[in-house]
């Protein structure tokens, strides 16, 4: 994960300054080079951060000596072995750095090159001849890539927010309407584009822009489900089992390349021990140095399931542990003690445990660690029963009702099931004044809980927004025609915890790889049958199965969902309010309601606590970030 950067000024001379200025924010991006190239009206520069071999093969930015054509990026790319060959370059994979390879897609594809990547990327490239900048970012936005365009006078991008208001020319106005999302905390995910400053945007994951004078031009190059059916798909369900046994371990390969040390967090749930499993077997059959792991543990209860199931895999994995004990936490002031002071975002204050094992890994030499995310929604089931009903396969949508709540905290999973059958049968006005009722009450229990004014609240239409956000989860699982294939890995709120990992994981000159975010594991799980992916009570089943023999049953078939993250949260907080960071000089931005802050400071364990914490990190943001200025009143 390196820091990239750009500004192109069409018609006018760039100064390297420019270039400079940008790469300051992101120093701990790229901590081992910093380069910078400017021809004319455009300029690129990186602050790299070297995790694969070909990153040490060729320079960023690369220039292609004959059309002068500039390449910048932020790049791992899995597949360079098929692409050299696709592409005629006789060289080893090593030898070729991404510069050098993505300028010979784009010559080959153009803007259909992206799609033909298989990895993690965010990139430019500048065809001076034509005076065009064409950019693409990674089917689920593992690399950040955020812009600013004035048609025809300037278009700036970076790695992050910092570093394109840093160029000098980005006017850095406040978007409110992220204010209250900080605020409240739910509506992080409302969509893909959106950052804290009106001025700034994201470029959606799978998504390729063409930049010429006064035209952009965006484009989604890739979704999880195609408009075909895959072949060499499973037919048997052991095969099903095999295959995703054989597609995850391809993708934990992958991520493994490097070379430099590479390690991954490991929670005790299923995901990252997985992930774990693989990785550990993978280093002892190839004869590497035992796998690194790192984990959070509460070693002051022996009853502690996460605590627990993390010793087990150790002791069946092997491996190289380091643990970040709660308990030490507490009294230590490390790094991660100040995430709340130092957040890239507001959204990032509460990731104090993602943080300290982040930490850990930058404390012995590991530049990449892997994780479970977004696993969970790779199982997604939908609407399973009411799919069936609603292609006449009654007898199948029962049946897949009640395996839907058959789970072990469930006490009646047949009633609930009945309510599934009910709403099948209801129309769509009863779902429609449903949905608005379950709106309201959980529109109420934001407020409630969160130190917003109401008018302000008002004033940015936070309840249409939340209504926007509501229709993004509710619209996220997507179906194949057939009716086959299921996936809810295009929703918004997934990117937004990617990019939230991203920004943490930057502050300790740390890449993150996601095994589950892998493009040709999410194609093929979107096909995987839903009776594969809940059985007898157990979400994830055909994972769970195929695991047998790397992970101890009591992990494989682990249910509860117990997590320490909240005693490292609630530490932060306890720092937080002990600083009692007051809101002079924001009172009059009218975001607060100032008779809830006093009782919040007065019972920061009350209803309203956790706004409090929301608040202090919002408020320290504001202030790190220059206090950028409101938007003009609307009229």
């Amino acid at each position: 994960m390196s820091g990239i950067a750009g500004v192109i000024r069409f018609g006018d001379a760039l100064a390297a300054a420019e270039l400079e200025a940008m790469l300051h924010p992101m120093a701990t991006r790229g901590p081992d080079r910093r380069a910078i190239v400017c021809a004319g009206e455009a300029g690129f520069g990186i602050a790299l951060l070297a995790t694969t071999p070909e990153a040490l093969a060729g320079p960023q930015p690369w220039r292609h000596p004959e059309s002068g054509c500039i390449v910048v990026a932020d790049s791992r790319l899995d597949n360079r072995p098929q692409l050299l060959r696709e592409l005629g370059i006789d060289r080893p994979a090593d030898d070729v750095g991404d510069g050098e390879l993505l300028h010979a897609a784009w010559q080959r594809w153009r803007e259909g090159c992206a799609d033909r990547l298989r990895g993690d990327f965010a990139f430019a490239l500048w065809h001076p001849g034509e005076r065009e900048l064409y950019l693409a970012r990674d089917p689920m936005g593992v690399r950040p890539l955020l812009f600013h365009f004035s048609p025809g006078r300037l278009f700036v991008f970076a790695s992050c927010t910092e570093a394109v208001l840093a160029q000098g020319e980005v006017p850095a106005t406040l978007d409110e309407g992220r204010i209250a999302d900080a605020l409240i905390g739910e509506t992080e995910g409302i969509d893909n584009t959106c950052t804290f400053f009106t001025s700034v945007q994201r470029l959606p994951p799978a998504h390729w822009m063409r930049v010429r004078g006064e035209s952009l031009v965006q484009q989604r190059y890739w979704k999880p489900i195609g408009t075909d059916r895959p072949t060499g798909l499973p037919d048997t369900e052991q095969e099903w089992i095999e295959a995703q046994r054989e597609r995850l371990d391809r993708a934990v390969r992958q991520r493994l390349r490097s070379h430099r040390p590479v390690g991954s967090m490991l929670s005790g749930g299923l995901d990252s021990s997985a992930v774990v499993a693989l990785a550990g077997t993978i280093c002892e059959t190839e004869r590497q140095p035992s796998f690194r792991v790192f984990s959070a543990i509460d070693s002051t209860d022996p009853e502690c399931p996460e605590t627990r199931a993390i010793r087990a895999v150790i002791g069946n994995v092997r491996c190289a542990p380091a643990f970040v004990d709660v308990a030490d936490f507490q009294g230590s002031r490390t790094h991660a003690h100040r995430l709340w002071k130092q957040a890239g975002e507001p959204f990032d204050g509460p990731m104090s445990l993602v943080a300290s094992l982040y930490e850990a890994a930058c404390a012995q030499g590991v530049s990449s660690v892997l994780d479970g995310l977004p696993a969970d929604n790779l199982y997604a089931t939908g609407r399973w029963a009411r799919h069936l009903f609603n292609q006449g396969m009654w007898r199948e949508s029962w049946r897949a009702a009640v395996t839907q709540w058959r789970l072990p905290w469930i006490r009646f999973p047949r009633l609930h099931a009945m309510r599934v059958m009910a709403g099948c049968l209801a129309p769509k006005s009863i779902h429609a004044w449903r949905d608005r009722l379950a709106e309201e009450s959980e529109y109420r229990d934001l407020l409630r809980t969160s130190l917003i004014s109401r008018e302000f609240a008002q004033r940015v239409g936070l309840r249409d927004r939340y209504r926007r956000y509501r229709n993004t989860i509710g619209g996220s699982h997507q179906w194949h025609e057939s009716g086959d294939a299921l996936s809810s890995l295009a929703a918004p709120y997934i990117t937004a915890a990617i990019e939230r990992y991203n920004r943490v994981a930057s502050l300790y000159g740390v890449e993150p790889r996601h095994p589950y975010a892998d493009r040709d594991l999410i194609e093929f799980q979107a096909w995987m049958p839903l009776g594969l992916r809940i059985r007898d009570g157990h979400l994830k089943w055909v994972l769970r199965q195929a695991m047998t023999g790397l992970l101890p049953p009591e992990v494989a078939w682990r249910q509860d969902k117990y997590h320490i993250g909240w005693q490292f949260s609630r530490q932060l907080l306890s720092e937080a309010h002990a600083a009692d960071v007051q809101p002079q000089g924001v009172l009059e931005e009218g975001w607060f309601d100032a008779s809830r802050v006093g009782n919040a400071h007065a019972d920061p364990e009350g209803t309203v606590g956790s706004g409090l914490f929301a608040m202090y990190v919002l408020l320290l943001w504001w202030r790190r970030i220059g206090h950028p200025q409101r938007p003009p009143e609307r009229a």
